[in-house]
């Protein structure tokens, strides 16, 4: 049978597109990040395109240990909304360093009425897709469960993820934060929610101007069950970056250990 594969839709525009350029990116943020040798079990990320958070982004994959054999990764739903979760059933998720396989916890919640798949909900969604080009690269022999969380009961759904999780798992939250703000009324909103995030006030989170809540709740209350520990690494925002600080977006990198 053929196996069934989700196209990388944004290499070429968010990413490079040529395996050997975008691998030189990939690295060169990397390099710029030390590494901190501590039990990492998931991460806070950024999904804008490379050349704005790309660098923020290493931060946290750099973090994960070399010893990971499945990512539990946690996107929000940019252009479709649903209650629920979209867990995208594919075999073989594409990127241009290779295909990154599925595992068979993805048909496990979609036949337990967990999570169902929604292709609508994936036709243009970049959340989950721009991590994955970093997954490649720093790590070897994994599979991925992607989700793409819509509205959902976070402690319920925290629940039912934590029997999905290993002493090989790691969890991967793409979240960016405020949008479009100038560079000093962004600082202080983000400001607000990464506090929140390391505060592990998960009921706050609906308050937050982050694209990711009900991930990041989701998160928070595995943190708290499963007693994780939060650690800003870096912030940053677009205007950091491109020195346009008139409108600019936040991103964040964060571990829990």
């Amino acid at each position: 049978m053929k196996s069934k594969i989700r196209k990388a839709i944004c290499a070429g525009s968010w990413y490079e597109n040529d395996p050997f350029e975008l691998s030189e990116e990939i690295k060169f943020y990397l390099e710029k990040v030390k590494q901190l040798n501590k039990p990492v079990k998931a991460v806070i990320v950024p999904h804008a395109g490379y050349m704005y958070s790309g660098q923020v982004a290493a931060y946290s994959f750099k973090q994960i240990p070399k010893t990971t054999r499945k990512i539990i990764i946690m996107g929000t739903l940019h252009h479709y909304y649903m209650k629920g979760v979209c867990a995208l059933d594919y075999d073989f998720l594409e990127t241009p360093l290779g295909n990154i396989k599925v595992s068979k916890d993805v048909k496990d919640l979609i036949n337990r009425g967990i999570a169902e798949f929604v292709p609508q909900a994936d036709s243009y969604e970049h959340s989950i897709e721009i991590e994955l080009p970093f997954l490649k690269y720093c790590l070897e022999d994994f599979e991925i469960v992607p989700l793409l969380v819509g509205n959902v009961d976070s402690k319920n759904f925290a629940d039912i993820l934590i029997n999905y999780i290993d002493q090989c798992t790691v969890i991967v939250v793409s979240v960016d934060f405020s949008h479009f703000h100038n560079y000093e009324k962004a600082r202080e909103l983000d400001s607000k929610a990464v506090n929140t995030i390391l505060a592990l006030k998960e009921n706050d989170v609906p308050d937050l101007e982050i694209d990711s809540p009900y991930a990041v709740m989701t998160l928070i209350n595995i943190c708290k069950i499963l007693k994780w520990k939060p650690e800003l690494l870096i912030y940053k925002n677009s205007g950091d970056i491109t020195g346009d600080k008139s409108r600019v977006v936040g991103y964040s990198s964060i571990v829990f250990y």
